[in-house]
């Protein structure tokens, strides 16, 4: 993960935000290449505990104190800078008004048929709108719960690394919350920027495209009359060394997609990034699951 260079907390850039979000990008002519020196003190790998290492950070997160009103006022002065998917994410509570109804998150649950949408019924994701096949199911993990990372992939943050927790999470899987299977989740009540990152190889030059369900808890993020909800998910996806290219999810409440293509280099390496930003204390909690790829329009079929 050390070709992650953009630091998306102060300068993301927003491609597109749609329910369905999709950019392309080329390797080949124009890509951007950060010098990571400029971003490395953000940057903190996020491993669990094991046998010999208390992990990094040491141990695990703990749940954070409440922070002063300075420190929340502090926060708050800040909302003026913050990026467009924040915004969006705001005006969406905004619009929805006080004690709205929800599918994921806070107040009274909408019913069915409110509930169903092109992808689950509910919180749930459906088998038959989620056909498949699919890259990543996330079945298989490592490490300790709030420390709990995907098989093969490397969990980091660019902030809140000591508060954020990474785990595994059945609620809104899309079988039975017994049958032993779940989503990934991301979740803090501190300002956090986190996520997990996987590298593959492909062709070289091959068209690649990736896709991924991303759910984001409605929290309401009310506080002294004022709505602070400004948390959002990404789809990153990285070209050999060229920077990473995002799309955004700034809606809350129910399972929706993120998705770009993008033309692989000439060395075939393409790292997947899911990740989540939360610039205020809120109560965010994060899911994604179903991650698809497609290497000139076939289903990827390596690991």
């Amino acid at each position: 993960m050390r070709h992650r260079c953009t630091y998306l907390f102060t300068s993301l850039a927003v491609v597109l935000l749609l329910v369905l979000t999709t950019t392309s990008i080329g390797a080949d002519g124009g890509c951007t290449m950060s010098d990571w020196s400029k971003w490395q003190a953000y940057f903190t790998p996020l491993i669990p505990a094991g046998p010999n290492s208390a992990g990094n950070p040491a141990g695990r997160p703990i749940p954070t104190k409440s922070p002063s009103n300075d420190l929340l006022m502090a926060w708050v002065n800040t909302i003026h800078l913050l990026p467009e998917p924040a915004m969006t994410a705001h005006a969406e509570e905004v619009a929805r008004g006080a004690n709205h109804s929800t599918i994921i998150g806070h107040g009274h649950a909408k019913s069915e048929p409110s509930s169903i949408n092109a992808w689950a019924t509910g919180g749930v994701l459906r088998k038959d709108f989620n056909p498949g096949p699919f890259f990543e199911v996330f079945n298989d993990w490592y490490g300790e719960t709030w420390r709990m990372i995907p098989h093969k992939w490397g969990a980091y943050a660019y902030r809140g690394a000591d508060s954020v927790t990474i785990d595994r999470e059945q609620i809104h899987k899309n079988e039975s919350p017994t049958d032993g299977t779940y989503s990934l989740k991301i979740a803090g009540s501190a300002p956090f920027e986190a996520g997990v990152a996987r590298t593959i190889k492909v062709t070289p030059n091959a068209e690649v495209k990736v896709r991924v369900m991303y759910a984001l808890y409605d929290h309401g993020g009310v506080h002294g009359g004022n709505v602070l909800t400004y948390d959002w998910a990404s789809l990153g996806v990285k070209v050999d060394d060229c920077d990473a290219t995002w799309v955004n999810g700034p809606w809350h409440g129910q399972w929706l997609p993120l998705e770009q293509t993008v033309k692989a280099g000439k060395d075939g390496r393409i790292m997947i990034f899911l990740q989540v930003i939360s610039p205020l204390p809120e109560n965010t909690n994060a899911y994604f699951d179903n991650v698809q790829v497609w290497v000139n329009g076939q289903p990827y079929s390596g690991s």
